[in-house]
């Protein structure tokens, strides 16, 4: 297969990639618009809420932004204390889509209704017009915008949240976040985008797979890493990222919602973040046999209504778990 047909973009001669046929975008929308939240994603009271969405600037130099979502008046937690905010970062392989895309638009303005939390969804730069660690440096900036408004906001839940590609960067955000004292309730990374030289079984078995085909996701990482750099460089297989991270550092992780789909193709290395977290002694809820192939959720309702409602779930039983005593709030403190 021809994975510049199947993704659907052209590389220019300036190493500027022309992309064809990409998912809408969407602008904020200030004055609200209707949520559908499901009884699957275990909400009570109306079946839709209303959610505003604004864009505020992160990096002028840089053109990065966040795009915040806030459920509208009168919702609120069930104890009364304030609502969580949750970090987000997009997926699409660090090549694909931005914050205003459609399918992530619509993904972070439903974890908003559903929790409900504030949500700020990271515009991040692209590669290859900015290969990595350009991604990683923009979510060192919004680490470091958190890290404001909870200065400025006391008190309040913070989570750090990922999809694909955008949970990889999510990772990365946790540890920059617990190593500036950000207090992170929680760490969610949804079907997180790795790879390495020698396949996986996981990765032999994808060579025509119907969302993540292996000539696509090789080519993926060919226009997203350092140029010369191959798939075992740290950016991109978890046992070169590990290996340049202590156990005393990955400790100090808060609690850890890890998804997955059996049908994935990084499955495989995802299980090997797993295993490290858990060695290293963080709190970690592994999900990985949803049913279906990577991004499901973006495709198909039930697999949406139940990622929803684990995200719901996770963020509401860890929003103010062991407020006064809090044990991975003292390890990110150490």
């Amino acid at each position: 297969m021809d994975p510049y047909k199947y993704l659907n973009i052209r590389l220019n001669p300036d190493g500027s990639l022309t992309r064809n046929g990409e998912a809408k975008l969407l602008p904020p929308c200030p004055s609200g618009e209707p949520i559908a939240v499901t009884a699957a994603a275990g909400a009570d009271g109306p079946a839709h809420r209303i959610v505003h969405s604004n864009d505020a600037p992160l990096n002028d130099a840089n053109g990065t932004s966040v795009r915040i979502f806030v459920p509208g008046k009168g919702v609120g937690t069930c104890d009364g204390s304030r609502l969580p905010l949750i970090l987000y970062f997009h997926g699409g392989g660090y090549v694909l889509f931005r914050a205003a895309s459609e399918p992530f638009h619509k993904t972070a303005a439903t974890i908003a209704a559903t929790v409900p939390a504030a949500v700020a969804s990271v515009d991040y730069r692209l590669a290859p017009e900015h290969r990595l660690p350009a991604a990683f440096d923009d979510a060192a900036d919004a680490v470091s915008w958190v890290r404001s408004y909870a200065a400025g906001s006391p008190g309040r839940p913070i989570f750090i949240m990922g999809s694909h590609s955008g949970a990889s960067i999510a990772f990365r955000a946790a540890l920059a976040a617990v190593d500036q004292g950000v207090e992170l309730r929680g760490l969610i990374l949804n079907q997180a985008h790795h790879s390495g030289v020698e396949r996986t079984a996981a990765e032999q078995a994808s060579v025509d797979d119907r969302v993540l085909p292996l000539p696509a996701n090789d080519l993926l990482w060919e226009l997203a890493l350092p140029v010369g750099a191959d798939r075992d460089h740290e950016y991109c297989n978890p046992d070169a990222m590990l290996a340049g991270i202590s156990a005393a550092r990955l400790r100090r992780l808060p609690p850890c919602l890890v998804l997955g789909r059996k049908k994935d193709p990084p499955r495989d290395r995802q299980r090997v973040l797993v295993a490290a977290l858990r060695e290293a002694g963080v709190d970690v809820e592994a999900k990985m046999d949803g049913a279906g192939y990577h991004a499901m959720e973006l495709f198909k309702a039930n697999c949406a209504a139940e990622f929803n409602a684990q995200v719901a779930d996770f963020v509401r039983r860890h929003a103010h778990a062991g407020d006064g005593v809090d044990e991975h709030v003292a390890r990110s403190r150490l």
